[in-house]
């Protein structure tokens, strides 16, 4: 959303109209998940995708329609999976592209375009006030937009869970159908303990989304020269520098470094957080003495449960880059839902 608000603005600032095709539902196999987004000017220039270039075309020529007469149009298109490679989508899936003019859409969304923050934009997208928006914080409810007030406080009880699940959707919300799309900074992954793992694993990270802050006590290791794609390198113990990382629901921490000097006063720490992920380096052997280490400070098991370890997707990893492509997709398994009890990716 923040890289479409840019080009919107920047084409606007240069005297031209805006609209913009947004991915609002998938059935089936798709290139694109909901949310992906293809803006298109009156000039005729055209920034991101909804199909991979499947449909592009034809949506576009939608996009021009609608600058014309300013009425936004929900388009479908799908395609038998025998018939893939002749028209539409290849892959055989079905999708829905709500087309909008995207006047004034900018300034509707100033707040939500701050980096930090996370809620919700609804659009109804069919049925009774087509076309409207709220802007939610996740926190303090609708703050902006012109939303039909049943709409509006019918989407007020999920829309925390909504957030934090990270899947944006088309609910049916009385006789509209409304597009949740998810407004969120990219989740941080916190990893302690730096080294050959931890090079492998930071551009990966990055690469996946997360914004990546690497911790570490020894300032010989925790060099950022080493890590280029982290967002910041951080020298000290960790009971000097957790507090002051704020862990929240979007945090995700990886220990790497399994010494008990630094284990000992970090585990409790993320333990006692909210974090959605921590995963911690070691063998079965070591793990288990860890979890009867913590049981025996206090930590109940439910608690217990929150650290994957021995972390990473069991893919046979044999090395550093390996063991790095593991962490991230047990990572990105966690964000998505998709990780089951004992670090197993659900099915």
């Amino acid at each position: 959303m923040r890289a479409a608000l840019e080009v919107c603005r920047r084409w606007e600032g240069e005297g031209k109209q805006v609209a913009a095709a947004t991915l609002v539902a998938v059935a089936g196999s798709a290139p694109r998940r909901e949310g992906a987004r293809l803006l298109v000017s009156s000039a005729g220039e055209a920034w991101g995708s909804v199909s991979n270039g499947c449909v592009e075309g034809d949506v576009a020529a939608h996009a021009a329609e609608v600058l014309r007469t300013g009425r936004s149009r929900l388009a479908a298109y799908g395609i038998a999976d025998e018939q893939a490679f002749e028209v539409g989508l290849s892959c055989g899936g079905e999708i829905e592209v709500f087309i909008e003019p995207w006047a004034g859409l900018e300034s509707l969304l100033t707040a939500a375009a701050a980096e930090e923050f996370v809620g919700a934009l609804a659009t109804v997208v069919a049925g009774p006030g087509e076309g409207s928006h709220g802007v939610y914080d996740r926190e303090r409810g609708i703050v902006a937009g012109d939303l039909p007030g049943a709409a509006a406080a019918s989407l007020l009880p999920d829309l925390p869970a909504m957030v934090d699940a990270e899947r944006s959707r088309t609910l049916a919300v009385g006789g509209s159908r409304v597009f949740v799309e998810i407004l969120a900074p990219a989740p941080r992954l916190l990893l302690f303990g730096a080294g050959h793992t931890a090079e492998a694993l930071v551009p990966l990270a990055a690469a996946a989304g997360f914004r990546v802050t690497v911790c570490d006590p020894r300032p010989g290791l925790a060099l950022p020269e080493r890590y280029p794609a982290a967002a910041a390198v951080l020298v000290g113990w960790p009971d000097r520098i957790v507090p002051g990382l704020a862990c929240d629901r979007r945090t995700y921490a990886v220990v790497l470094a399994h010494d008990p000097r630094l284990e000992a006063p970090l585990l409790p720490l993320l333990l006692a957080s909210p974090a959605r992920y921590i995963g911690v380096l070691g063998s079965r052997g070591t793990h288990g003495a860890r979890l009867r280490r913590l049981a025996a400070e206090g930590w109940p098991p439910e608690q217990l449960a929150r650290l994957h370890g021995p972390i990473g997707l069991d893919i046979g990893a044999a090395n550093p880059e390996e063991v790095a492509v593991a962490i991230v997709a047990e990572m990105v398994a966690a964000r998505r839902g998709r990780l089951g009890a004992g670090g197993a990716a659900a099915g």
